[in-house]
């Protein structure tokens, strides 16, 4: 989503494995579905397109993060190796058409993907296996307030790396020993000087002169450090600079785009206009299991928030129990949350309680892309916690956001704020097609279909 990175010779090495094999489950297709005895001109039809397809294949693997899969889960990479054989198919489709090559048969588009995943899944966890094993560990330290620094060790411990200690703000955190404390910002320098280390995490809530001295630090001794943007950092991100007659200034503060939020709008129209079109038949059937398992109502609608504070009706299929909140009051979902029904479970897991929030975009309400809506009573309590919070309402409200495709269903309230902002910073409409596009992957991703 925005991320650079670089190519080195173990993702050549990837490629050349993914071409190879994409192109050998094409061919084990055509082998299937004529017996061993391919005719000369259907297989010239596969090659005809067989350039466009290898480079169309290598720009969705990269597009889905196949090539930088070092710190990954298996889980992760799995879903995007699925939706990439799944688009790659359809595109292929399209190309065969395109060409006018009808030689190319339909069986062939049936067989292929089984064979190109099976192929590609043993390679690909073969590789990520290996490159783990050849990658030399990063040694690592966090600097942050004590809290902080806690859960950057749970996020950070991956079996693989080693995290050395914390540096954090004092000395009575500096005491409790059920983690490694290297010592308090104010030892920082010594702690640096003879310490073995390779990678450093800083958060953003560091006080200035300390990552300053960090970052200094880093450039002179080429250390890695990883910063954990506080919300101050996210708004400072992607701004323009300028200049006040020779003084360099960022300029902060929304980017006019004539024009974008109507093309948004005319997109978002089109998109809902469609998804009710097509997902109707199975809406309906949805509609049919929840009157089986609980019976009515079918439809669960709630008050949200949208742009500029203004409230409106968001329509989900239900997945609870009627009245799920009539003893506890507004409470947000957990995980096992005893409330869901069996019917509900899936339909969460899947997303198919979202699709009645088609007809929110049709009117307006929402759009495709943006913040995911949440309740007044939330908003209220968010607000105060977090007065940076209320920055998501200047856009729309969306059925799906960053937050939702690079987070996960136990990301704090704090951290999907800062993909919120983020998103707003550099909110676009090529922006907001990578994220559609990664939140199908998210959908064979439980920890965070969830």
């Amino acid at each position: 989503m925005g991320i650079k990175y670089q190519l080195s010779g173990v993702n050549f090495i990837q490629m050349a494995g993914d071409i190879l094999l994409l192109n050998l489950g094409i061919i084990l297709a055509f082998l299937i579905r004529f017996n061993g005895q391919v005719p000369m001109i259907n297989f010239e039809a596969y090659l005809k397109v067989l350039p466009f397809f290898s480079l169309f294949a290598l720009f969705l693997f990269n597009f889905f993060g196949l090539y930088h899969t070092e710190n990954k889960q298996w889980s992760e990479v799995s879903a995007s190796l699925i939706v990439s054989i799944i688009l790659q198919t359809l595109i292929t489709i399209v190309m065969v058409y395109m060409f006018g090559k009808y030689n190319f048969p339909r069986t062939v588009f049936l067989i292929m993907p089984v064979f190109q995943l099976m192929l590609l899944g043993l390679w690909r966890w073969f590789m990520l296996n290996w490159e783990r094993k050849n990658t030399i560990p990063k040694q690592i330290i966090i600097i942050a307030p004590y809290e902080e620094a806690v859960g950057l060790v749970k996020k950070a411990e991956n079996g693989r790396d080693i995290i050395l200690g914390l540096i954090v703000q004092d000395k009575i955190q500096a005491n409790i020993q059920k983690f490694n404390i290297l010592g308090t910002y104010e030892s920082l320098n010594e702690i640096l000087q003879n310490t073995n280390f390779n990678t450093i995490i800083l958060s953003g809530n560091v006080p200035e002169k300390y990552k300053r001295e960090v970052l200094q630090k880093c450039l002179k001794y080429n250390w890695e450090v990883l910063l954990v943007p506080g919300l101050y950092e996210i708004l400072l991100s992607q701004n323009q600079i300028d200049q006040v007659d020779d003084t360099l200034v960022f300029k902060v503060g929304p980017t006019a785009n004539l024009g974008r939020e109507q093309i948004k709008r005319i997109v978002d129209f089109m998109i809902a206009s469609i998804g009710i079109l097509v997902s109707l038949p199975i809406m309906g059937l949805v509609a049919l299991a929840i009157w089986l398992d609980s019976g009515r109502p079918i439809l669960f609608c709630q008050e949200r928030v949208s742009k500029r504070g203004k409230r409106f009706m968001l329509y989900k299929f239900r997945t609870m129990v009627n009245d799920a909140e009539k003893k506890t009051g507004p409470i947000l979902a957990a995980k096992k949350d005893p409330r869901i029904t069996r019917v509900g479970g899936f339909l969460r897991a899947t997303r198919l309680d979202e699709l009645p929030q088609l007809f929110n975009i049709l009117k307006g309400e929402m759009s495709v892309v943006g913040p995911r809506p949440e309740r007044p009573f939330f908003v209220e309590q968010f607000e105060k916690e977090i007065p940076e919070y209320s920055y998501r309402h200047l856009v729309n409200p969306g059925l799906t956001g960053l937050a939702q495709v690079a987070g996960k269903y136990s990301t704090t309230v704090e951290d999907k704020i800062k993909y919120d902002l983020l998103y707003l910073k550099g909110s676009s409409l090529l922006f907001d097609l990578q994220i559609m596009l990664q939140t199908v992957k998210v959908l064979f991703m439980k920890d965070k279909a969830s």
